[in-house]
């Protein structure tokens, strides 16, 4: 099993105390959040269909997640999804493959993660208060309207009552345009997402990505203001996990090159999208711009850049943030065949010392298809004159 599988798996386990691999492809950026409500409307028969990337790569991973955590003793259950059309009746498979779509269907939690015994399971309330988060959870606002009437009737002072209240009134408004975005999205923010993920956990996400898209087309013609940030659709899309609306929200802008939370939003978005090239563009943009704010071990959704970022960081001679980029493509050479010229990149200026390396990395992949260029040691010595340190550990890894 790779060290990134274990890793993205033990993340998982973190922030939601179990494992789906449902959720482990939506981390990846193997499946697209709007493909699985598609597969949920019974669009189509096969959610492996949309996925992204090799089938058998993908199938391997999934295995290597199951085998990790049964070597760790945890327990696994069957999981079953169903049709949001045709009341609920249709079970969906994942694959035609059997054994990828076992795999899919199963959930992992600890052996003590059991559910215990409940004196008041069978009360009618606490029954109704099932129903209307599972209608919820479906996306039947008329069954949760009507579950949560009778939930009235029978026990008026529920302690849960108006905190249903506000969730079902959410699910019922969803077809209704918004007419002031920025107190929809404060009551987004600061009430619906605090009592979705109370009362209906991580299947809250059903809920509130819709509330999301809602708030979306309210912003469609919205310019970005650095004032309100979030009043912007390349924000709201993410919030939905719609990756390409946030690249196509934030490429209208005629500044996003220059602006920090559009960079690091159009970066994030294009590591889902597996756009590498563009995504690193967006990092070592960040890197030359705004070095105090750049974090990509907090911010970036690839394991392997940020376990780049954290040797960076841990290098002697230690180097300012603005000389990662360089450094990455003296470990990575082959990343100038992916990625653009520095002078094409006009709409930031790049470092010196970035530009002096892209031209050696160059020198030196050319030299071992040629007889070498005369232009390398005056390379050299520009780079050493540029930056020191960097020229330092050029030495080393040369």
């Amino acid at each position: 099993m790779t060290q990134d599988i274990q890793h993205q798996v033990d993340q998982l386990l973190l922030e939601q105390g179990e494992y789906l691999p449902l959720e482990f492809l939506l981390q990846e950026g193997r499946l697209l959040y709007a493909d699985y409500e598609a597969w949920r409307n019974g669009e189509f028969g096969y959610l492996d269909e949309t996925l992204f990337g090799d089938h058998e790569h993908i199938k391997q991973q999934l295995m290597q997640a199951a085998d990790y955590l049964q070597r760790r003793g945890w327990k696994t259950e069957a999981v079953t999804y169903h049709s949001w059309s045709d009341n609920n009746t249709q079970q969906l498979r994942f694959s035609q493959n059997n054994t990828l779509n076992q795999c899919f269907h199963q959930r992992y939690h600890k052996p003590e993660d059991q559910p215990q015994m409940d004196l008041f399971t069978d009360a009618p309330a606490t029954s109704l208060f099932n129903g209307i988060t599972q209608a919820l959870i479906d996306r039947n606002p008329a069954e949760s309207r009507r579950l949560l009437e009778q939930l009235y009737d029978t026990a008026p002072d529920h302690v849960r009552l108006g905190e249903l209240e506000y969730l079902v009134e959410a699910a019922e408004g969803l077809n209704t345009p918004t007419d002031d975005a920025a107190t929809d999205m404060q009551m987004l923010q600061q009430t619906l997402i605090p009592l979705a993920k109370s009362l209906l956990g991580k299947n809250s996400r059903n809920l509130l990505i819709p509330l999301w898209r809602r708030l979306s087309a309210a912003l469609q013609d919205q310019p970005y203001q650095n004032a309100q940030p979030t009043l912007h659709l390349s924000y709201t899309a993410s919030q939905s996990m719609d990756w390409e609306t946030v690249c196509h929200a934030v490429e209208n802008e005629s500044h996003w090159h220059t602006d920090a939370v559009l960079l690091l939003r159009h970066a994030r978005a294009c590591e889902y999208l597996h756009q590498k090239p563009e995504a690193l563009l967006g990092w070592f943009k960040l890197c030359w711009q705004f070095p105090e704010q750049c974090d990509i071990f907090e911010s970036s959704n690839d394991h392997a850049l940020r376990q780049q970022w954290i040797h960076f960081l841990e290098l002697e001679p230690e180097m300012p943030v603005q000389a990662f980029p360089a450094w990455l493509l003296l470990t990575k050479p082959g990343l100038i065949k992916q990625l653009p010229e520095p002078e094409s990149m006009s709409e930031v200026a790049c470092p010196a010392s970035y530009i002096t390396l892209y031209q050696l990395q160059q020198e030196r992949m050319q030299s071992r298809a040629e007889s070498g260029s005369d232009n390398t040691m005056v390379l050299r010595t520009q780079l050493k004159q540029q930056n020191p340190e960097l020229f330092q550990h050029f030495l080393s890894n040369v």
